[in-house]
């Protein structure tokens, strides 16, 4: 599923096609957590349910790590300091935001 989110005036772009849908957390079983937030180095998802795909996006709308470590991980340390967004989506299509901060 090809989904557009929209984040305030920024516009994100899954799977390279357009189509306007608001993110939102349609099961209450699908929890996501990520840990250590603040990180300087190695950002680490955990999942209630398996993981079908994994972004991490800037304040500008790119895309800056799609595909994650073995056991969910994001390594950050070569990205610049500031805000980013991790958007998790299940195998039901199901997407979760994260908002985590890189010092």
């Amino acid at each position: 599923m090809k989904r557009l989110v929209i984040f305030s005036l920024f516009f994100f772009v899954f799977e390279g096609k357009a189509q306007e849908a608001f993110i939102t957390q349609t099961s209450e079983t699908f929890e996501v957590r990520c840990y250590p937030n603040p990180t300087s180095d190695l950002l680490i998802v955990q999942s209630s349910v398996p993981i079908k795909t994994m972004q991490l996006i800037d304040l500008n709308g790119q895309v800056v790590k799609a595909n994650p470590l073995p056991n969910n991980c994001f390594s950050i340390a070569d990205l610049p300091n500031g805000w980013f967004f991790v958007y998790i989506e299940n195998e039901a299509g199901e997407v979760v935001k994260k908002n985590v901060y890189k010092q």
